[in-house]
């Protein structure tokens, strides 16, 4: 019986290969508004914690010339930064490429109470990367809770280019989401190598039982 060790270990390798975290921030055209919705959890353990904090003021999005970022203190604070390990591709957030091309902080916040940032300053340039509160953390874990609304805008008025805009940590596989408009599912789904992992325990499984009622 050999189907089991080797379903077990493509099992094992495919649920290591989704473990991957990631957060989404996504944002919505609803009647007059647009609506700011956060989800998903990330691990900072596996992203470069900083020497130094960077803040934020105020909820909102900021076009600062190097990096569209957003961030929400209005509700919470923010007293520790992580960065992305060395080459991570960040030109999803680029300026000349990212989702939206103005500030805008003519927000109100519907929901939430953790305070974040989506950028790490280690230089002089703002780079993305992940602020947070300490107590906001569930041992190594963070989820953002925010949720904003523009009232009397559009992705026009407010400059947001719908597309899915994704930073990815090169060396853990940690990410963050900007989208705008909808989109499919952001976060990792079992891949078929994790199903055929499964699919070989479960047919062990029957046949053991069939087994032990002969």
């Amino acid at each position: 019986m050999k189907s089991i060790p080797v379903a077990a270990a493509i099992l094992a390798a495919s649920l290591c290969s989704v473990a991957n975290a990631g957060i989404v921030f996504t944002f919505t055209e609803a009647g007059a508004d647009v609506h700011m919705n956060s989800s998903g959890t990330i691990d900072t353990s596996k992203l470069v914690l900083q020497q130094n904090v960077s803040g934020w003021g105020g909820t909102g999005v900021e076009e600062n010339g190097n990096h569209d970022i957003m961030g929400g203190t209005s509700v919470g604070g923010v007293n520790m930064s992580f960065g992305f390990h060395a080459g991570t591709d960040f030109s999803a957030w680029s300026a000349a490429n990212g989702p939206w091309a103005q500030s805008s902080f003519n927000t109100t916040v519907d929901a939430g109470h953790k305070g974040f940032t989506t950028y790490v300053r280690p230089v002089s340039t703002q780079l993305p990367g992940i602020g947070i509160e300490r107590e906001d953390l569930e041992g190594t874990f963070w989820s953002p809770d925010q949720a904003w609304t523009f009232h009397n805008a559009s992705f026009a008025s407010l400059q947001m280019f719908a597309g899915t805009y994704t930073v990815t940590d090169a060396q853990t596989g940690e990410f963050i989401t900007f989208q705008i408009g909808a989109a499919g599912n952001q976060l990792p789904e079992p891949d078929a190598a994790a199903l055929v992992g499964l699919a070989l325990l479960g047919a062990y499984a029957a046949r053991r039982a069939k087994a032990k009622k002969a």
